[in-house]
């Protein structure tokens, strides 16, 4: 008898500990969600479009390749990453071989998309968070300067062929904004 009203009495203590308001078992307090309430945008990547030439008899020949490989960037001297481009329809563009590339006399615009990349992939250790924590590159809204350092293109022969770049652009980093657009760079190569 004793362990029948031993029950009862926690079972009438079980009951009077639940507050109706948190009967819900999927709610939960606001207050305290990881998500920020300020609904702004944190910026992730950078935009740009190369187009890579030759000279051919003082006119402009624009190589018709399908990717152009590990473009390498820099923000403020900083390493940003290597980027492929988008793949591109070589079948679009009417053109010839000279040299050691496919041209074409119409621009070809190779789109890459840029979002910052660490070192290493996975992490594994303590101290590969730690770098990773003391090293990202987080760009706040302001002015920086990016340098395309160098890029790879894929020759007739299928031999990687890599070239550096003159191009330096100044960019606005706009508050709530995810990206921001380089812009297009022709870019002669040898």
């Amino acid at each position: 008898m004793k362990k029948i009203y031993t029950l009862l009495i926690l079972a009438l203590f079980g009951f009077a500990a639940c507050e109706k308001d948190n009967a819900d078992a999927y709610s939960y307090n606001s207050s305290s969600t990881i998500y920020s309430s300020e609904n702004s945008t944190r910026f992730k990547e950078l935009l740009l479009v190369l187009k890579p030439y030759v000279m051919i008899n003082g006119q402009k020949k624009y190589v018709v390749t399908e990717t152009v490989y590990n473009v390498k960037l820099t923000v403020n001297g900083k390493t940003w990453g290597s980027f492929d481009s988008y793949d591109v329809n070589t079948s679009l563009y009417v053109n010839s071989s000279q040299g050691n590339y496919q041209v074409s006399d119409t621009a070809v615009r190779y789109a890459v998309i840029a979002p910052f990349q660490s070192i290493k992939d996975t992490l594994t250790t303590a101290g590969e968070y730690a770098q990773l924590l003391n090293n990202i590159f987080v760009l706040e809204p302001g002015f920086y300067f990016c340098k395309v350092e160098s890029f790879e293109i894929r020759d007739l022969s299928g031999a990687v062929r890599k070239f550096d770049t003159p191009v330096l652009q100044a960019v606005e980093i706009k508050e709530n904004s995810r990206s921001a657009f380089l812009g297009e760079f022709e870019v002669l190569i040898y």
